[in-house]
């Protein structure tokens, strides 16, 4: 993101709605602003390497991305591609519910949630594969 892109942004009149893609607006929330006494911030985006992570670790034990999904709350889609590391950063909330449910399950055996057995073998077996074709999770410093 650009400097110039957030001074246009900036200088905009208070009720001109701007023209900004998605990405664009996600990476500005994430800046963290000053602090403000009695102002609620957004809470920002976070690098996704921890829950990927996690979402690999639960994979390789045989948790389909379905039931994590519901569980979650998102789509398989938005679990594979953190899983995949194609989504570099997540909502803070997403990141958090995902190493939640990480420490809910890692003790866990599917079969106690009701997942069938063959549903199980077919996730750790997709994970397996899958670790040989990713590249490994980068590690990012700092918050």
């Amino acid at each position: 993101m650009s400097v110039t892109l957030v001074r246009r942004l900036l200088r905009l009149p208070m009720d001109e709605q701007p023209p900004v893609h998605r990405t664009t607006a996600e990476a500005i929330l994430g800046v963290p602003l000053a602090g403000r006494p009695g102002r609620r911030r957004h809470p920002g985006l976070v690098p996704s390497t921890t829950s990927a992570g996690c979402l690999r670790e639960l994979a390789e034990r045989g948790w389909p991305a379905s039931f994590l999904a519901a569980r979650l709350g998102t789509s398989t889609q938005t679990i594979a591609a953190v899983r995949n590391g194609i989504r570099p950063r997540i909502a803070l909330a997403l990141d958090q519910a995902i190493q939640h449910c990480h420490q809910e399950l890692a003790g866990s055996v599917p079969a106690e949630y009701g997942i069938a057995s063959h549903r199980s073998r077919r996730a750790s077996t997709a994970a397996r594969q899958r670790t040989r074709h990713l590249p490994p999770l980068r590690r990012t410093t700092g918050s």
